[in-house]
């Protein structure tokens, strides 16, 4: 729903503009992948390494495409109207509408609050109790200094999680049990590329802070809005080419932050 959704939206903002893009290059990284179009715009978005290696037979690594026919040049036309049936072809489609997007996602349009991580926007002694969808260590940290704060992660792999930090623990299987409890919901914008973002979402109760967080959630909001989204807290990438020469040596987010992606917060109003 949110991709596909998203994805229509995307149609009708470009008009026949969209006929003229393609991809110019594309880097699958380990960590995160990244698109630069031929009209000079970046995408990335996370690289779901886990689940790329835990589904390695031929058609879940398939993109819908003739074998022949490489990414490089394809027209992003024929790339959203992909279904994305496989793990792949879904990260392609998602990077790809992350490009597209921000040349849309600007402070005309919505109300973006740059160079802040999605806690900074968090009064954390008002958040009540707070599941996160996703073990994010530099949230762990900040969540852990607290005295009684009431959390769970709900993470599909506990091994990410050391020590102590397994009382807080809730096995992904019982997400539908716990957010509809939380007051602010933080999701890992990997939900949007292996496709889970629209069960998590339904799980979320009305009135709760709900952000969605990590450069893959850099699509245009407005789908995000319509489900209980507050806050889509992506990625804007100011230099395209230094971005995938980077993906392309391994690097992470923290050093792609320093030198040519921007944080960027969507925020509902």
């Amino acid at each position: 729903m949110i991709i596909d959704e998203t994805a229509s939206l995307l149609r009708v903002l470009w008009g026949d503009r969209i006929n003229e893009i393609t991809i110019e290059r594309i880097v699958i990284g380990i960590f995160f992948t990244g698109v630069k179009l031929s009209d000079g715009s970046g995408g990335v978005a996370y690289t779901p390494s886990a689940d790329l290696h835990d589904f390695t037979c031929c058609h879940s690594m398939a993109i819908e495409r003739p074998a022949s026919v490489p990414l490089k040049g394809m027209a992003v036309r024929e790339v959203l109207e992909q279904p994305g049936q496989s793990i792949l072809s879904n990260l392609v489609k998602l990077v790809v509408m992350n490009a597209l997007s921000s040349k849309f996602i600007t402070t005309d349009r919505y109300h973006i609050v740059y160079d802040a991580d999605a806690l900074d926007l968090v009064d954390l002694k008002e958040a009540g109790r707070i599941g996160m969808v996703g073990a994010f260590i530099p949230f762990l940290k900040q969540f852990k200094a607290i005295p009684g704060i009431d959390l769970a992660i709900i993470e599909k792999r506990p091994d990410t999680l050391r020590g102590d930090e397994m009382r807080f623990f809730v096995p992904a299987e019982k997400a539908a049990d716990v957010l509809p409890a939380c007051d602010t919901a933080i999701i890992t914008g990997a939900s949007i590329a292996n496709r889970t973002i629209d069960e998590l979402l339904k799980y979320t109760k009305p009135g709760a802070r709900v952000i969605v967080t990590g450069p893959t959630a850099s699509i245009l909001p407005d789908v995000f809005f319509e489900n209980n989204v507050t806050a889509a807290c992506g990625a804007c990438v100011t230099k395209p080419d230094m971005a995938l020469d980077m993906l392309a040596e391994g690097v992470g987010a923290f050093h792609l932050f320093d030198t040519c992606v921007r944080k960027m917060n969507v925020l509902k109003d």
